[in-house]
């Protein structure tokens, strides 16, 4: 008799214990999906200040399509767009000079947001600044804040005190002398298959009453997420 009421209670402690652990089970499952659709990171990636965030818009405009024909090749990522990271508290922004608003102050979420997709992702990649960098890295933020409100730089040029999104990142990136420590490049409107110039910089600089800066000082997303003052340190996609 003791033995049968012995073992119904430990029947009955066993499939307690069952139950609570499918609570947590459920639990943990809900929690990952929670964060996934949030597109945040579940490998405990944290990002810095003066990290760059490369991202290529989710828009069909034809300012995007021109960007990316002329800086992009087949097999690489188009990136289309690049913003600095600056830490305030605990909330995370965008330093970021985009064609509507200018020179803003994002959310981390929304610039993700803005971002094209591949199966859902985000394609927004992570550069950090090398050890030898990091100085200028932990400055570039509050020297990105001193130009928000500024216009967005449809000119393309260095002369004018408007910016365009990786010249943004190229003023506030200095060395201890004071200068820019990405270089600039020679840059070219043409397309980079048929080395064509686009029809929509023709038409743009056209409105603006100047000739195309071919050649001209410059620097762009595609080809600055391949310099070798930066380590990608994370995809989100």
């Amino acid at each position: 008799m003791c033995l049968g009421i012995l073992s119904a209670v430990n029947c009955f402690n066993l499939k307690l214990a069952e139950r609570k652990m499918d609570k947590k089970i459920v639990f943990f499952l809900s929690f990952c999906t929670l964060l996934a659709s949030c597109n945040i990171p579940v490998d405990n990636f944290k990002l810095r200040d003066g990290d760059l965030l490369f991202s290529v818009g989710k828009g069909e405009s034809e300012l995007l399509k021109a960007i990316q024909n002329a800086t992009s090749k087949d097999g690489e990522i188009p990136f289309s767009h690049v913003g600095i990271a600056c830490i305030e508290n605990d909330s995370v922004f965008v330093l970021e000079a985009a064609p509507k608003q200018g020179v803003v102050k994002t959310p981390l979420a929304d610039f993700i947001d803005e971002s094209a997709k591949i199966d859902s992702k985000p394609i927004v990649a992570v550069g950090r600044m090398k050890k030898v960098h990091e100085k200028s890295a932990k400055e570039a933020p509050q020297r990105a804040l001193m130009h928000l409100g500024k216009k967005y730089d449809f000119a393309y040029s260095e002369s004018n005190d408007d910016f365009y999104c990786s010249e943004l990142v190229r003023f506030s990136f200095l060395d201890s002398n004071g200068k820019p420590i990405f270089p600039a490049q020679p840059m070219s409107f043409k397309n980079k298959e048929t080395r064509l110039e686009e029809p929509f910089w023709v038409d743009h600089f056209k409105k603006l009453n100047q000739e195309i800066p071919e050649g001209e000082p410059g620097t762009n997303p595609a080809d600055m997420a391949k310099s070798d003052l930066i380590e990608i340190v994370y995809k989100y996609y």
